[in-house]
Parts: C-alpha cells; sequence; structure tokens
C-alpha cells in the first residue's frame, strides 16, 4: 500500500513563508506480509543421493515428522518445535529418506513502514532543487529472517538474522 500527499499548509501564503514551510508533500509505503514457509532438511547425506540442491532444487534428505512443528514458542530462541523432527541416523542404509514435506513450517511475517517527506524548491523555469528526507522502518519493527532450517545444526530453530533498523536519510536532488 502507498500514499502520497502534498500538504496544503501555506501552500498559496506567498512570500517567505510559502518558499519555506509551503509545498511539503509526504509519501508512504507500508508492506505487511504473512511469514513465508520454508522445508527442513538435514545435512548430513544419509540417503547416500549426493548433495546438489541446484539440480534438485531443494536438499533431499530430510527427517521424520513426529508432531505439528508450528506449534513452536515464536521466539528468537526457538521459532518452531524442533521436537517435531526426528532425525535419520546417520548409519542407516542409503536410499532412506524422511516424510517431512516441503515447505511444512511457517517462518516469520514482514511489517514495513516507510516515510518520506520532501519539497521541491524551483531555481530556475525548467530547474529545481529537490530537498528529501526518508526513512525506512519507521516503526523499528524487527524484521526476523527464517530460523535455521538444517536440523543438523547446533542452531536448529533459531533465528540469527534480522532485517535492518530504522534507517534515515537525506538527499538533495537537482532536477533539470
Amino acid at each position: 500500500m502507498s500514499a502520497s500527499w502534498e500538504l496544503p499548509f501555506l501552500k498559496n501564503a506567498g512570500g517567505a513563508a510559502e518558499a519555506i514551510l509551503g509545498g511539503w508533500q509526504i509519501n508512504g509505503i507500508a508492506n505487511f506480509t504473512s511469514s513465508m514457509p520454508f522445508t527442513v532438511y538435514d545435512s548430513v547425506d544419509y540417503s547416500q543421493s549426493g548433495s546438489a540442491p541446484e539440480i534438485q532444487g531443494f536438499p533431499s534428505n530430510r527427517p521424520n515428522v513426529v508432531s505439528d512443528p508450528n506449534t513452536g514458542p515464536r521466539t528468537v530462541e526457538r521459532w518452531f518445535n524442533i521436537a517435531a523432527f526426528q532425525r535419520i541416523p546417520p548409519t542407516t542404509i542409503g536410499g532412506v529418506y524422511g516424510n517431512a514435506g516441503r515447505n511444512i513450517v511457517r517462518g516469520p511475517g514482514f511489517h514495513g513502514l516507510d516515510l518520506s517527506l520532501m519539497k521541491t524548491f524551483r531555481v530556475r523555469e525548467e530547474q529545481s532543487l529537490q530537498f528529501r528526507v526518508e526513512c525506512f522502518n519507521f516503526p523499528n519493527h524487527p524484521n526476523f529472517f527464517n530460523p535455521e532450517n538444517d536440523s543438523a545444526s547446533p542452531s536448529f530453530g533459531r533465528i540469527l538474522q534480522a532485517g535492518p533498523p530504522r534507517l534515515l536519510q537525506f538527499a538533495l536532488k537537482y532536477l533539470f
């Protein structure tokens, strides 16, 4: 969702008041998405099918699912129920695959609000100078990446990364 609003205040005031305080514009972009599904896999090649996700499209070694993985506590330390997955022992004879399907676990959602405030100052008839203040992730909401999905990892189920915090940027743009 996006919006743009040219502020009507002091737009036709004339003189210095209009030149400095009039003609400002506020813009906003809001992006809210639900969680993305992801696949839990095992990096140990117990199935002896090789490790070629670039050919297969996804790792083929998966654990067995014994309960609902989406009943987890939803914290950065444990996003989903890791006890819902049972690893297949690496000593298993090749050709054995777990029953975990693709994209059965839901990751965190995304909530973003970007705002900008700008004013264009006319320099000449076909030239102007634009001053902009832009704020990305205005509410400073943490947007987490998907948790570690390798059941062989000591960080299995933990969120290890997040998107950037609130960022401010100032700009001058010469239009001609």
